[in-house]
């Protein structure tokens, strides 16, 4: 099985690009050949997927590349290194590659992953993208699978 994992949070305007491009591919009917995945900020529910018969994941996430708003990139969580701080696991995780990393200390099949990573123009509240991402979206959409 294959997965298209969204993460972010639909109140906190780019931070939910990854799952309005989930719920588009869902709803749409696109999802072909693997499961789109809503799991919001629940990031530890990506454990749930770590099994011998996952053949591959996408996850779809905004993400600090350093880019212009709306620039992409896609990588491997072992091409990059994690800046976030925290005291450690939670239950809303919000470091995917902490929660990667952890699946594999506990042994955990981990299947290969990619990242859609999308720069966000905007992380303050509220619960639109902005328009920068909004006029990109079909490009994520098609970018998300391809992966």
């Amino acid at each position: 099985m294959r997965y298209l994992i969204g993460i972010g949070n639909y109140s906190m305007t780019d931070d939910s690009i990854g799952l309005r491009v989930i719920e588009h591919i869902a709803q749409s009917g696109l999802a072909e050949g693997f499961e789109a995945i809503d799991i919001a900020d629940e990031g530890l529910r990506l454990l749930h997927y770590f099994l011998p018969e996952t053949e591959k994941i996408v996850i779809v996430d905004a993400v600090e590349l350093g880019l212009e708003p709306g620039g992409t990139r896609i990588f491997k969580p072992e091409e990059v290194a994690t800046d976030k701080r925290s005291s450690g696991i939670t239950t809303h995780e919000g470091d995917i590659l902490k929660v990667i990393a952890f699946g594999k200390e506990l042994g955990m099949p981990v299947p290969p992953i990619e990242i859609l990573g999308i720069q966000p123009g905007s992380m303050e509240q509220g619960m639109t993208i902005s328009p920068t991402l909004q006029d990109k979206f079909d490009e994520y959409v098609k970018k998300a699978l391809i992966g």
